[in-house]
């Protein structure tokens, strides 16, 4: 009985850290793209479900983001940005984005 406990409570570490650090990349991987696009980042929305253009396209290893931007000058936009790659999800830098 000892051995289960100890295998549930590693196993429930084990994702908790794995959870944590997803949701810690890809906020990584956002911030990184809004400095080399030279944008402000007004606004985020995690989207878990709903994920606008990228509804089909995005792999469970990729977070999906809806923003609201300002650029240097002064514009205000909102889109989509899909975070990580196809294969190697997070582990990848790649941000890719959608303009409304």
């Amino acid at each position: 009985m000892p051995e289960q406990t100890f295998f549930y409570i590693f196993m429930a570490v084990i994702v908790i850290i794995s959870l944590k650090w997803s949701r810690s990349r890809a906020q990584t991987i956002l911030s990184n793209w809004a400095a080399d696009s030279g944008v402000e980042i007004l606004s985020r929305e995690r989207r878990t479900f709903f994920r606008g253009p990228f509804f089909w396209s995005a792999s469970k290893g990729q977070e999906v983001f809806y923003v609201q931007v300002r650029d240097r000058d002064g514009s205000t936009r909102s889109g989509w940005v899909r975070c990580g790659g196809w294969l190697l999800g997070l582990m990848s830098n790649q941000a890719d984005v959608r303009w409304e």
